[in-house]
């Protein structure tokens, strides 16, 4: 495994003095000096080879061993031509500076096989530059550097990329600082169903997923088939599976409108597995779908087709450290333990050598398995920091208005014996993000930033809860087929897939009824849901499946205003009834109805939230429906037969799958409503303390600001009042009209009319209520006249 920090021991032999080093430019501001002509110390030695630059190399076989280059250009990069046979470190130092490790790894040979290790390294005029074996370091063969600045002609050296620095702008990279200044953009509270394309070379042999880990464990289903289907891993790899990785039958633009049929509003497409293949131009990962097999830029092909159809579009990065490092890589360096192919090292032990004479020539196999390493510590491996500039290379190509992660934000959870979660990574990640959309959308915050495991079933800050809901507040968290048990405080996403996530043969398909189902758990919970329309590997959809998105899209047209830009009600559901509210609204989803009475017994009479009902309406429906509202609940009744929708295959969920939109009487502007805006604020809900919608948006922090628009001419301000509370400014078109203390001795009040302003000219106004202190303030709700 690559290593960072050792104790250097510098040469223990003096310098034998060979000639000075001869220099020739290689291009306009970069300097090439060959390894022969430093100075030799420690017993380091000339070695004759055809295959380098200048017919010799230097080879450091042993512990102080090293060579000396002089007269350097000023430059802030440096390149190493090395040949080598092992994973590990080399030493270099630049004058009299600390000694800094530069990771290299197997070239396939000492001789006639190269590799290029780069560093930024500040190089003043006139400098010395020593490379040397140190302690524990590894033998390579040197064959020449190359000084400059920024571009040295070559590609990256994704195995030594420096600590990605996070984009200059409002949002700092840390969790307290991320939390209050977030909010999560409107177009997202709008949305709560998107599309997902969970698709790349792994769908190719329609296996399933994990394929590229199943592929290499012995016994394995997917170990068996790709015998079968393939060949033995040690021939027939998982670099061969993306090489003939054929994507005839995709045609992203049906597709994309399929999904726009199906009612989806942002579409999410694959940007890298766990199994390492970038399906973008990537620029820090040569095994990608533009130089490897397709030969095309899925994501950018995808972000152009969503965008012009009106859809947000986001990227999924599946490669964090603790699965691709830690749990992918690892198992590819075995070998069979039985049979005709025991001990044959399967082919992530290939080096750029082995690929002379074949397809790959050239691609170091490397840079797609990992150098051979062990699981420990994935957050400190190299790959970390190549993994945070893969992201940020694909964030800033193509813009996407969310970037999704499967992976954890804390770091607390073990899977398959490996530590999980981005830990420390995490909010250098967000904040850069952050950052880079805030100068694309002119300072405006219009993105979304999944992770998950925050709190809940999976929580990976087991050791730090009190940061639990501080990330809530700094992003979007997510769960993957996991619907949150209750109505949540906070937005967040459900990850679920329609069959398996990449294409197994066989394998059935979630009927469309199913999927309303738990899209409508989601959204009643305060989430959304993103389906995976999983694609078959060539890139088309089975005929049923196609049949599905329509039905789904069909139900969402008839039903659609209980979805989009609903907001939960007070409580999440009873039942098989799921519960929405939107415009003033409250909706009721039916999940499955017989076509009988049915009594709800959340729209009782005498309720904190609902008034008394004026009128139920079956969506789709021209029926009557007659109600009787009492303390027990509401009792709705069809005066006649309720035809199916139409344009449904799925019977049950044309007839069984219905939504009811509920009139009452208590108008009011919830404090999490479209338009709110609260950064700094946090959120509570389910609290059964007797407040509109049993939740509230509080502050411990003077100047915390909630604000929103609203068109009236007068309006009133709910809050509670209680002991300990502070006072609060209400401010109408940035002019301050009232400060009301919300103290109060004795018990809490609830749905209190702590202030109200009228005489406004009718029309748009904007109110803003200000956090004054010095204790902790809440706001309920509003309510415009």
């Amino acid at each position: 495994m690559f290593n960072f920090i050792h104790n250097i021991k510098i040469f223990s032999a003096g310098w034998l003095l060979l000639f000075f080093a001869s220099t020739s430019a290689i291009a306009v501001g970069k300097q090439e000096l060959e390894a022969e002509n430093a100075e030799l110390g420690g017993g380091a030695t000339k070695v004759t080879d055809s295959a380098a630059s200048g017919g010799f190399l230097v080879g450091l076989s042993d512990s102080g061993q090293g060579l000396k280059f002089t007269g350097l250009q000023a430059g802030s990069k440096l390149a190493i031509r090395y040949a080598s046979v092992t994973v590990g470190t080399i030493s270099i130092a630049v004058n009299d500076q600390p000694v800094r490790k530069v990771n290299v790894h197997s070239s396939g040979a000492l001789t006639d096989s190269f590799l290029y290790a780069i560093v930024n390294v500040t190089i003043p005029a006139n400098a010395a530059l020593t490379i040397s074996q140190a302690d524990k370091d590894v033998a390579v063969n040197i064959d020449k550097i190359i000084v400059g600045n920024e571009d040295l002609g070559l590609p990256p050296d994704i195995w030594n990329l420096p600590e990605l620095p996070v984009a200059s702008g409002p949002y700092s990279a840390d969790w307290k600082a991320l939390g209050r200044a977030y909010t999560v953009p409107q177009w997202w509270r709008e949305a709560k169903f998107g599309a997902w394309s969970h698709w790349d070379p792994q769908s190719m042999p329609e296996q399933g997923d994990w394929y590229s880990r199943g592929m290499y464990q012995e016994g394995h289903a997917q170990y068996n088939a790709h015998l079968k289907n393939f060949g033995h891993p040690s021939e027939y790899g998982y670099k061969d599976v993306c090489h003939n990785w054929v994507i005839d039958k995709w045609k992203p633009e049906e597709l994309m409108d399929l999904y726009v049929e199906m009612g989806a509003r942002y579409f999410v497409a694959m940007g890298v597995h766990h199994d390492n293949f970038d399906c973008w131009d990537s620029a820090y990962q040569p095994w990608n779908s533009v130089k490897v097999g397709p030969k095309v830029d899925v994501v950018g092909t995808w972000e152009k087709i969503a965008r012009k159809r009106g859809l947000r579009f986001g990227i999924g990065f599946h490669a964090s450290p603790p699965r691709t490092w830690g749990q992918f890589m690892p198992v590819r360096y075995t070998s069979d333990k039985k049979g005709p192919k025991q001990g044959v090292p399967y082919d992530a032990l290939q080096t750029i050598l082995d690929g002379k004479g074949k397809w790959w020539e050239g691609m170091d196999p490397a840079d797609l398995y990992g150098p051979k390493h062990n699981a420990k510590d994935p957050l400190l491996s190299p790959f970390a920091n190549q993994f945070m500039w893969r992201v940020d290379d694909a964030v800033t190509k193509y813009h996407p208005d969310m970037i999704y992660f499967d992976e954890a934000a804390g770091d607390t959870l073990m899977d398959l014996g490996v530590k999980m979660g981005l830990g420390f990574l995490a909010p250098p990640l967000v904040a850069n993000y952050y950052n880079k959309s805030m100068k694309w959308n002119q300072g405006k915050m219009d993105v979304v930033i999944n992770l998950k495991c925050v709190g809940g079933k999976y929580n990976s800050f087991k050791n730090t809860p009190d940061l639990i809901p501080i990330v809530e507040r700094a992003l979007v968290k997510s769960t993957e087929a996991d619907i949150e048990p209750v109505i949540m405080a906070y937005p967040f996403q459900t990850e679920t897939t329609i069959q398996d996530w990449h294409y197994k043969t066989g394998q059935k398909y979630v009927d469309a009824k199913k999927a309303i189902e738990l899209l409508m758990q989601n959204v009643s919970r305060n989430g959304t849901m993103l389906l995976n329309i999983t694609q078959h590997g060539r890139g088309d959809l089975d005929p049923e499946l196609t049949r599905i998105c329509k039905d789904i899209g069909a139900w969402l047209k008839v039903n659609g205003e209980a979805v989009y830009g609903s907001r939960p009600f007070e409580v999440c559901g009873d039942n098989t009834v799921c519960y929405t509210r939107n415009q003033g609204k409250v909706y009721a989803a039916l999940l499955d109805w017989k076509g009988g009475p049915i009594t709800l017994k959340a729209l009782r009479s005498g309720g904190t939230t609902l008034g008394k009902i004026s009128k139920v309406e079956m969506l789709g429906c021209d029926q009557v429906l007659t109600f009787v509202q009492g303390d027990q609940g509401t009792t709705i009744t069809a005066n006649g037969t309720v035809q199916p929708l139409a344009e449904i295959t799925n019977k049950q969920l044309a007839s069984g799958c219905r939504v009811l939109r509920i009139t009452h009487d208590k108008g009011w502007f919830n404090d999490d409503d479209p338009g709110a805006t609260y950064p700094g604020w946090v959120r509570k809900c389910n609290l059964g303390t007797g407040d509109f919608n049993n939740d509230l948006t509080a502050s411990d922090t003077p100047g915390d600001i909630w604000s929103s628009s609203f068109t009236g001419s007068g309006v009133s301000v709910i809050a509670p009042k209680e002991a300990g509370a502070g006072k609060i400014e209400i401010r109408i078109d940035d002019k301050s009209r009232t400060t009301v203390d919300l103290f109060t001795t004795g018990a809490r009040q609830a749905q209190q009319v702590v202030g109200e302003v009228t005489g406004l000219t009718p029309g748009k106004h904007t109110i803003q209520i200000v956090n004054h202190g010095p204790g902790s303030v809440a706001v309920d709700a509003i309510v415009v006249r």
